[in-house]
């Protein structure tokens, strides 16, 4: 298959996976996510506790109750901006040809993020991805190798839009736990001022990654 109808049937495939059936695969952007706020978390020397995946698509990550401003600002930030980043992070990765990178980085961030889970689907979330990036990077040929890494970034950078959908309820419904909320609570600027920038940060990572996959 050409590059660009590579490029386009795998965006199609993502995002039949990120928005129809978002509710079988949610559990695997919210993984992502919480392991934004735990990798930044641990670059800022925060002591961070066990991560937990809901039912609902949501998940939280525990963390001490008194927390340096600037870190908790970052923490916060990385949640939702993680899938879009892993997912430029794989975009770039492509670019230079090292497919089966990507699916190896997605492997070990996994692994890694399994001893924090704290929950039974946090653990099957977190281990059943992984296992399935595995195979394929070991057992499939290159070709397929390469058309299910286009799909995995498709899938992060579509998924990390489609999280904003959830935020915009929890912000619209005066929800306090949300990260918007958070960073409300953090800068002073109000959520929906931080639930734009989150929206428009996933988009621009949306927008400018599909362009590049779709350039190769």
């Amino acid at each position: 298959m050409e590059p660009l109808g590579l490029a386009w049937t795998t965006a199609l495939v993502a995002w039949v996976a990120a928005v129809p059936l978002g509710r079988f695969t949610m559990h695997t952007i919210t993984v992502t996510h919480e392991g934004g706020h735990t990798l930044l978390g641990v670059l800022t020397g925060v002591k961070v506790g066990r991560i937990k995946v809901n039912g609902d698509g949501g998940g939280e990550t525990g963390f001490p109750p008194k927390i340096p401003w600037l870190a908790d600002v970052l923490i916060t930030l990385a949640g939702y901006l993680a899938p879009s980043a892993v997912g430029l992070g794989g975009v770039f990765l492509l670019l230079h040809d090292r497919a089966e990178w990507v699916l190896w980085i997605s492997v070990v961030m996994l692994g890694l993020l399994v001893f924090k889970m704290g929950n039974p689907l946090g653990f099957v979330a977190a281990i059943g991805t992984g296992v399935v990036l595995w195979y394929v990077a070991t057992h499939w040929s290159d070709q397929a190798q390469l058309a299910f890494t286009y799909a995995w970034v498709w899938f992060l950078l579509i998924g990390g839009a489609r999280t904003i959908t959830g935020l915009f309820w929890g912000v619209r419904n005066g929800d306090k736990g949300s990260d918007a909320a958070v960073m409300q609570r953090l800068t002073l600027l109000g959520d929906v001022v931080w639930l734009a920038f989150f929206w428009l940060a996933a988009m621009a990572a949306l927008i400018y990654g599909g362009v590049k996959l779709l350039h190769l």
